[in-house]
Parts: C-alpha cells; sequence; structure tokens
C-alpha cells in the first residue's frame, strides 16, 4: 500500500497505553478514511483489537465524512464473527471479568462488522480464490492467490481513496484561498444533484492551478475520479475517442471494455453505462469546442447522484450547450452549467507572488522595491506572467530588471505570449481585425463609434464582439467601454509588431505617435496601413501635407488631434471610414478632402463654428453615420446637414452656445440618436423635429422652455427624459409616441398639468412626476395597460387619485411619497391592482385604505 501512493497507518503495540488506547492511535484512528481489520483465528483474544474495533464503529457511524470498514477474513468464518460459534464468543467470555463494561460495546462492533462484505482467505484452500464484489482469476498456487489478494486490495482501497489522482499543485500559492472557497460553495458537494461548473478566463490567469486545487480537496467524497488535462490539444492531437478512452481509464470497472469503443457514439454509450450509477468529479481541463464538452458530459444523467463536472476553459461558449440566453444578454446559467470567472490577482498578492519567485521570499528587499511594482503592474497580475518573469530575474542583476521592464512595456513574456495566442489564433478574420483594433486604439474607449467603422469594412461587429467577450479577451466595462487585460493588449500589439519588426511602416496599424508621425513626415506610408494616429500634441502646431498621405491607399482609421491638413487631398483618402479630429484649427486650408466613405467623424473640441470653410468639404462626406460636435464653444447655428442623409448618431453635448438648430435635421431620416445635453442657450426646437421617424433617444438641453406640436410625431422615441428642466407644457401631441417606454417629467417644476393624451401613450411602463406641480392626474391614465412604475412625490401635488387608477393593471409601484396635499381616502378601485407590490403613501394626508370586495393586498 505504501508504494502505491497510500498513507498508511499500522497498530504497533508500543502505542497501547495501559488499559486505554493510545493518543497516537486513536487520533491515527479519527484520521483515517478506510479501517481494515484482519479478523484471524486468534483476534477476539486481543482487547486491544477489540477496543480498537469498537472506535473505528464509532468514528464511521458519527463522522461527516465518508468513512469506511473493510475486513478480512483470515481463516475464519462469518459465523465465527457474529458469534455463533465458540471461536470469538469464547474469548469474550474470558474479557468479561476484567474488562466487564467494554465487553458489550466489543460484541455489537463484531457483530455489525461481520455484515459488511469484505475478502475472504482460507490458507489450505489452493483452488480457491479470495473472494469480493470482483473476484481475480482462480489461481493454482497460495502464493499467486496471496499477490492477487493483495493487489484486489490495494486496487480497491486506491479507489476509494482516489489515490494516483492527486494532482501536483505549485509550491507558491498566493491568494487562491478565497477563490478556491467560493468555488466550493458553488459545487455545493453535499447536493446529491449533478452539478457542472465552467470556469473561464484568459490564458496564464491560473484556472488549472484553482482546478488542481479543488481536485485534490474534493476527490475522497467522490466514488471515482478523473482530471483530463489539455483536452483541446489532445482533442486535435488524438482525436474524440482518445478523449473518451481517457475519460472511462480511471474506473476499475470499464479498464476492460475500452477496446469496444469504435467510434464517438459507442464512447458516449460506453460513458452513460459505466458512470450512470457513480458518483464522481470529473475535471475537463481546456476544452476549447462544443463538440469536446458534448462527447464527455453532455447531460448530468450521464452520471450518477452528487456528482460534479468541472470545465475550465478560455471560451465561454463552449459551455453554451443547453440554454438559451436572456434577451439582457448572456446568463450566468446554461442548463446545468454554472460559470466562475477568474480574475486577475489583487496587486499586494501579485507582489507576493512575483517576490516568491523572484527572490525566495514573500517581498523585494528593499532596493528593489520600486523595480518589482513596476513589473507587477506591467504584467497586469498575471499570475503564469508573475511566475514566467519573477524566476527568470531570479539572481540577476539590476541592469537585467531594468532591461527586463522595458522590454515588458512592448510585449508580455514569451511564455505568456505562447498561452494567449491559443485564443487569438481561434479567432476568424473578422474577429482577429476588431481584437488588434481594440489593443492598438481603443482600450477604455467607448464602443459605439468603432462599431460603425466595423461594420462598414465588413467585420460583423456585434458577433465578433461577443466572441471575443466569451473568450475573455475583451469586456465592455458599465460605462460601455472596452476593457482588456494589460497582457493581452500588448499581446494584440505585439502581434501587429511582428508584421515587420524592423519597418513600422510595413505594418497594418500604427499607434506610437512619434513612429506615426515619421512616417508620415518622412512619407514612408504604405499600402499595409490601415490605421494610424498621430494623437495630440498640446500647443505644438502639427501641419500635414497631402503628399504625405499619398501612399496611404487603404488607411481606414485615422486620429490626428489639433492637426492642420493642408494641400490637395483628391482621391488620397478614400477607403477612410473614421477621422478623429478634436480640437480641430479654426483655419481650413485643404482642398478636395472629399471623404466619400467616411462614416465617423469626430470633431469635438474644436475652435470651429457654423462659418467654418471646412463644412463645405466635409458635406460631400454623403455616406456619414455619426457626427459629433461636442463641446464645439464656437457654434452657435448648426451646420446645413440636408447631405447627410444615411447620419444616424448626432452629437451637440455642451455646445453651450449653440441657440438654433438648422431646419434641415428633418432630411435626416435615418437619425436614431439626438445629443442636446448640456446646450446652455438653446431654448426651442425646429418644427422639423417631428420628421425624425427613425430617432429612439434624445438628450434635452434644460433650458428648452416647450416641445414643438410635431413632437408626437417621433413614433420610434423610446424614452423622454425632460427631468429638471425648464420645459412648461407637453404638447397634447405627446400621445403619438406609440413606442415611448419612460416618460421622466421630475423636478419639472414648471408643469403644472398631464395632456390628456397621455392615455395614449400604450407603451409607457415608467411615469415619473415626483418633484412637479401637476394637481391632478387625468382619468385617460386607466388607458396606460404596460404601466408599473407610478411616482408622484411632488412639492405641491396630487390631491387626488382619479377612480381610473384602478384599470392600470400591470401597476407594480404607486409611489406617492410627499404629496402632502393628498388627503382622504385612496378610491375603492385601487383594489383592481393585483400586481401592486410597493404602495408609498409616508408625507400624505391619506386618512386610510378603502376596504371593497377588489381589494388585493400585495403591496
Amino acid at each position: 500500500m505504501v508504494k502505491a501512493g497510500i498513507l498508511v497507518f499500522r497498530d504497533n503495540e508500543s502505542l497501547h497505553v495501559g488499559k486505554r488506547i493510545g493518543d497516537e492511535l486513536l487520533q491515527a484512528i479519527k484520521n483515517s478514511k478506510i479501517y481494515i481489520p484482519i479478523f484471524s483465528k486468534n483476534y477476539a483474544s486481543s482487547h486491544w483489537c477489540l477496543r480498537e474495533l469498537a472506535y473505528m464503529v464509532e468514528c464511521t457511524s458519527k463522522s461527516n465524512e465518508t468513512k469506511e470498514i473493510l475486513p478480512i477474513f483470515l481463516d475464519v468464518e462469518p459465523d465465527d464473527v457474529k458469534l455463533k460459534t465458540e471461536l470469538y464468543s469464547k474469548a469474550l467470555s474470558k474479557h468479561e471479568k476484567k474488562f466487564c463494561t467494554e465487553v458489550e460495546s466489543w460484541k455489537k462492533a463484531l457483530i455489525e462488522v461481520d455484515e459488511i462484505k469484505g475478502w475472504n482467505w482460507k490458507k489450505d484452500e489452493s483452488n480457491k480464490s479470495p473472494s469480493r464484489s470482483t473476484k481475480p482469476p482462480p489461481a493454482t498456487t497460495a502464493t499467486q492467490r496471496q499477490v492477487d489478494l493483495t493487489q484486489s486490495i490495494i486496487q480497491f482501497v486506491s479507489n476509494k481513496l482516489n489515490v494516483g489522482f492527486k494532482k501536483n499543485v505549485t509550491e507558491h500559492l498566493v491568494g487562491v484561498d478565497d477563490r478556491v472557497e467560493v468555488i466550493i460553495k458553488m459545487l455545493h458537494v453535499e447536493s446529491d444533484s449533478v452539478q457542472f461548473l465552467g470556469i473561464h478566463g484568459i490564458g496564464g490567469i491560473g484556472k488549472t492551478t484553482l482546478v488542481k486545487i479543488i481536485f485534490n480537496r474534493l476527490s475522497s467524497h467522490f466514488r471515482g475520479c478523473n482530471f483530463l488535462s489539455d483536452i483541446g490539444e489532445s482533442s486535435r492531437r488524438h482525436g474524440l475517442v482518445h478523449l473518451q478512452k481517457q475519460l472511462l481509464s480511471k474506473f476499475h470497472d470499464s479498464c476492460s471494455i475500452l477496446d469496444k469503443i469504435h467510434d464517438v457514439d459507442d464512447g458516449i454509450d460506453l460513458i452513460k453505462r459505466v458512470l450512470r450509477n457513480k458518483k464522481v468529479l470529473l475535471v475537463l481541463d481546456d476544452v476549447d469546442e462544443k463538440e469536446q464538452l458534448k462527447i464527455l458530459a453532455k447531460k448530468g444523467n450521464w452520471f450518477g447522484s452528487g456528482s460534479r463536472i468541472i470545465i475550465t476553459t478560455r471560451d465561454q461558449s463552449v459551455l453554451m450547450i443547453e440554454g438559451e440566453a436572456t434577451d439582457e444578454g448572456p446568463v450566468k446559467k446554461f442548463a446545468n452549467v454554472w460559470t466562475y470567472e477568474v480574475h486577475a490577482m489583487e496587486f499586494d498578492h501579485a507582489l507576493k507572488l512575483f517576490s516568491r519567485h523572484a527572490f525566495r521570499r514573500d517581498s523585494p528587499p528593499y532596493h528593489y522595491v520600486s523595480l518589482s511594482k513596476a513589473i507587477v503592474s506591467t504584467l497586469g497580475m498575471l499570475p503564469l506572467a508573475l511566475e514566467i518573469t519573477g524566476s527568470s530575474l531570479s539572481g540577476k542583476s539590476e541592469k537585467i530588471w531594468v532591461d527586463t521592464l522595458k522590454k515588458l512595456e512592448e510585449a508580455p513574456p514569451r511564455g505568456v505570449q505562447k498561452k494567449l495566442m491559443v485564443s487569438y489564433e481561434r479567432l476568424d478574420h473578422a474577429q482577429k481585425q476588431v481584437f488588434l483594433d481594440i489593443a492598438c486604439f481603443f482600450v477604455d474607449r467607448d464602443k459605439t463609434y468603432p462599431l460603425y467603422m466595423w461594420d462598414e469594412c465588413g467585420y460583423h461587429p456585434h458577433d465578433s464582439l461577443e466572441v471575443l467577450s466569451l473568450m475573455s479577451l475583451i469586456k465592455i466595462k458599465d460605462s460601455n467601454t472596452f476593457w482588456m487585460h494589460d497582457q493581452v493588449r500588448d499581446l494584440g500589439r505585439e502581434i501587429v509588431r511582428q508584421e515587420n519588426f524592423n519597418n513600422p511602416c510595413k505594418r497594418s496599424r500604427v499607434w506610437n505617435y512619434k513612429e506615426a508621425l515619421r512616417i508620415l513626415k518622412l512619407k514612408e506610408g504604405s499600402r499595409k496601413i490601415e490605421a494610424l494616429s498621430v494623437g495630440y500634441h498640446g500647443n505644438e502646431d502639427v501641419i500635414l501635407k497631402h503628399d504625405e498621405f499619398a501612399n496611404l491607399r487603404n488607411l481606414r482609421f485615422f486620429r490626428g488631434d489639433g492637426v492642420l491638413f493642408v494641400g490637395d487631398f483628391n482621391n488620397l483618402l478614400f477607403n477612410l471610414r473614421w477621422i478623429s479630429w478634436q480640437s480641430c484649427p479654426p483655419q481650413f486650408e485643404a482642398t478636395n478632402f472629399h471623404l466619400a466613405n467616411l462614416v465617423v467623424l469626430d470633431l469635438s473640441r474644436s475652435y470651429i463654428s457654423e462659418e467654418w470653410i471646412g463644412w463645405n468639404q466635409i458635406k460631400e462626406a454623403r455616406n456619414l453615420k455619426v457626427l459629433n460636435l461636442s463641446f464645439c464653444y464656437h457654434l452657435k447655428r448648426t451646420p446645413d446637414l440636408s447631405t447627410w442623409v444615411y447620419l444616424e448618431k448626432l452629437v451637440f453635448e455642451h455646445c453651450s452656445n449653440l441657440i438654433e438648430i438648422d431646419p434641415s435635421i428633418g432630411k435626416l431620416k435615418l437619425l436614431t440618436s439626438l445629443n442636446l445635453g448640456g446646450c446652455w442657450s438653446l431654448q426651442e426646437l425646429p418644427k422639423e423635429i417631428g420628421s425624425l421617424q427613425a430617432l429612439t433617444e434624445i438628450v434635452m438641453p434644460i433650458t428648452l422652455r416647450e416641445l414643438p406640436e410635431t413632437f408626437g410625431n417621433l413614433q420610434s422615441l423610446l424614452t423622454l427624459d425632460v427631468s429638471y428642466k425648464d420645459i412648461i407644457k407637453l404638447p397634447y401631441s405627446i400621445g403619438g409616441l406609440v413606442k415611448l417606454t419612460r416618460l421622466n417629467l421630475s423636478g419639472c417644476t414648471y408643469i403644472k398639468e398631464l395632456p390628456d393624451s397621455v392615455g395614449k401613450l400604450q407603451s409607457l411602463v415608467e411615469l415619473d412626476l415626483s418633484r412637479t406641480r401637476i394637481c391632478h392626474l387625468p382619468d385617460s391614465i386607466g388607458n396606460l395597460k404596460q404601466l408599473k412604475v407610478l411616482r408622484m412625490g411632488s412639492i405641491g401635488g396630487i390631491t387626488k387619485l382619479p377612480s381610473a387608477i384602478g384599470l392600470v393593471e400591470k401597476l407594480e409601484e404607486l409611489n406617492a411619497h410627499g404629496c402632502c396635499n393628498l388627503i382622504g381616502e385612496i378610491p375603492e378601485e385601487i383594489g383592481r391592482l393585483s400586481h401592486l407590490r410597493i404602495l408609498d403613501l409616508s408625507n400624505t394626508s391619506i386618512s386610510g385604505l378603502p376596504t371593497t370586495k377588489y381589494l388585493i393586498y400585495r403591496a
């Protein structure tokens, strides 16, 4: 057993103390998972053996853990142990005089253990084999039978203890305990249900290390265990059938029938047959295709009650075998699969891990603290990167450390690159282009504008972003901006750098403004370059001439904040899809600046006005879909917008001197978003605004006094938020907003009433009238069949609820908090509101609630 890796504690006479079991022996029995008493002819004559047996039985009955007694019957019969013969009965009779109080417990222990199936051995029966549930082949000699018995016992005990299944884990573990506990809690091992758990994250984040620790912790709770490593790579090298055989190879009962698996269907049938009644722990490490999971562990009913299947993957989509995502996006549970995402380490833990590999201690020496922190920060707290870099720097000079830091600022360590490249190589062409664009230009940038460019380039952005997100290569933060782990970002940039390591002008993307400016000034551009950024140079004037762009025929993205274009650009920027030209100067010296395929134009924070001569050139960009003029303080009137008929997004945010919107805005039939927030000087909208049939959102300025009567023609508008605006009243046409789901009038202190047409808002879900001077609700409120939230707390406010309130059948929240003028009783019809969850009448003068046959209190 020791040679087989089993930790054995063998009874020794020296451990017996007086008439008691020695402390060391007592502790050994407590700590053991399996007890093997050997019932020989003289067994019952030893009071030590009987004491130990009784304590073993007590431990198995009281312990919450899985403990088991596996007896060997050596030249005795079951009736001997059951005390039905004189062999053990006589011995116990002799003990009664000396150990009278204990003998009864010994008898019970003997009888109880005899009911357990064990191994039978007769020394003088050379033609009989030792017996258990699985018999070894008959043997002709006692020696061979002894060998067979020994092997049978060791195999059985090994399977019980999962000996040989333990996984090697690095000795430098930092910051994993909390994660391990969270995952173990998620697995809910004591439950009898079959549970799947998918653990996902980027390569090198520590997924495999986590599951190794969990596997070692939990393996003793299961009848069988298997840990399949590098499933993706193994699948490509050896095929799916090989994976199925690997899975079954650890289960004793299946070893002899693996050759019967000829295809994946045979494998699936055998997995079901062998494992459906076994409580097993399976770890499927580094799964990268759905097919791998389908042929190994597709459904819970393939496994016995209480089984746990843990899957690690870089790609969440492999977990979506069954079930569907909700309308809100991917859910955290797909059918029976729960997911856990592994994030980068906390900085203090990362520094500790790095120090253990670099210095063999928990923190860096004083004179290496600054360098160590800089390296850890640059590595983005990625465990694999910390281990590789720390080990490589151990014992090296400070000069080597400084050089290493400079290299790391450009690219991840080679071992990390190799790990992360596995994810990159699985992307298709369009997904790779989107990934590289984000890595080079859009980390921590809003995702809205790039979508337009990628769509125009045929990169299927919504699909590509979903794939990148599921593979943990990017995240979309709550602020709608892209996030990418530093090491992943640097990998993307290194991939571009390797397109031509020595010559930036031969690469597809140039994000370093010094390199970009050098390419332009030396006229070294090439058709290879697709995206170029010269950044922002503060007060430095950057003049870019037409001939500097002569060779950039495939340029689709350009960022040149504050630059001045000079010269004839005829046919030079034909493929440009996006130009970010923030802080654009008031002078315009380019000719034929016709950006025929431009879809995104960002002129925010520029010094331009409505008289800027550049408009005559820019208006030729007839395919424009996004125009951003935010923070253009010199703009008093909008330019003529009529040529941009494909415009979808128009931003005038914080154009604080804007006083007029050109009527040509009515030509923008495809406009979906109009942002006028922060336009402090704008008091009215042109009547042509009503022609924007595709408009779904509009952000209003605080100074807006009223809405044109044509406003009700905006049939696609989803949200109208005029909270805390100077608006005096709503037009009667408001009822035409048939798709409006949210109307927020909170803080509009000049509004005193709602038009009756509000009842025509058939899609309205939320109506907020708090902090207004509205005194009553129109009876038409009862027509709002979709309304779920109604807030009315006000300055003077609602004095009476209309009886029609009872007709708002889906109302869930009725909040009248602070309606100090609301007096009397609530109308009886409120009892019809069977969906009501929240009824807040605090700080009102309501005297009571009605009691009617309608009233169903759910609030």
